[in-house]
């Protein structure tokens, strides 16, 4: 079946049947608390029990009713073996929830949490029984908000970080933080690096965009996205850096340079420039 979309040809519809997802398996051994034991086997015994009481019960004069208490058994037997999860899937199972547990607490303290709801998420994760292969890119992310938190709390005292620009900056301009970056929407992504300095936000690619902090709203950073909101308009620039680290470092730089800005003062370089 074939569906035209304005002027082009669309992808053919599939009506077959979808493909299940095959389910997700861990060795029990890791959660102890599932028991030894998995149901199919505690059901099969059930069911093996409850057969031998039957096959006492029947006359022994009745040889068919003997035969299709047999059948129904083992039919029975090969169903639950086929359905019933074993203890490899089960314990997949508790692995997935356990994890989807632990997301959910990640994303309920936000990109911004402060030090003791980081401290309080490592221990969770040990407390769930989580490997570190297990939750990667969630760890990465607690230990970008930790080196985030431990930014801005050094911004203040030491100042800003001065690192190399790719161009020349205008005289007095200072250049404090550089990344590559996707700029713009998925079907017009644009690839290149973001730039911040002392007087401006600048994306430098196919496309060169500069702002002036002064015309900074709002800056906030979604995972591995920078988000900067502009004043008296209701475009956001989205800057979408490679790695949560560098995400949490370049958000929290412009954040500290846009309200700056905002109060009047200059962002104050470091005495020392360090590469960040």
């Amino acid at each position: 079946m074939n569906g035209q979309i304005h002027d082009g040809s669309a992808r053919p519809l599939h009506t077959g049947p979808t493909r299940a997802r095959p389910r997700r398996t861990c060795d029990p051994r890791r959660f102890p608390s599932l028991g030894g034991a998995s149901r199919p086997f505690h059901l099969a015994v059930a069911a093996s029990v409850a057969l031998v009481a039957l096959l006492t019960g029947v006359p022994r004069d009745a040889p068919g009713v003997t035969a299709a208490i047999l059948a129904g058994g083992a039919w029975l037997s090969l169903v639950l073996a086929m359905t019933l999860p074993s203890r490899n899937e089960r314990a997949g199972q508790e692995l997935v929830r356990r994890l989807a547990q632990f997301r959910h607490e990640l994303n309920a303290i936000g990109d911004s949490p402060a030090a003791d709801a980081l401290e309080r998420l490592v221990r969770r994760a040990a407390e769930l029984e989580l490997r570190e292969e297990d939750i990667h890119d969630e760890l990465e992310q607690l230990r970008a908000c930790a080196d985030a938190a431990a930014l801005k709390s050094s911004l203040a005292r030491t100042g800003l970080p001065v690192v190399e620009p790719l161009d020349p900056l205008p005289p007095g301009d200072a250049c404090h933080f550089v990344c590559p970056v996707r700029f713009g929407r998925r079907r017009s992504d644009q690839f290149g690096h973001l730039i911040l300095s002392a007087g401006w936000l600048r994306f430098r690619g196919a496309l060169d965009v500069s702002v002036a902090w002064s015309e900074v709203a709002h800056v906030r950073r979604d995972g591995r996205e920078i988000v900067v909101s502009l004043r008296e308009s209701r475009r956001m620039l989205r800057f979408s850096c490679q790695t949560f680290l560098e995400a949490a470092r370049g958000g929290a730089i412009a954040e500290h340079l846009a309200s700056a800005s905002i109060g009047g003062q200059p962002p104050r370089p470091a005495e020392h420039p360090a590469a960040l």
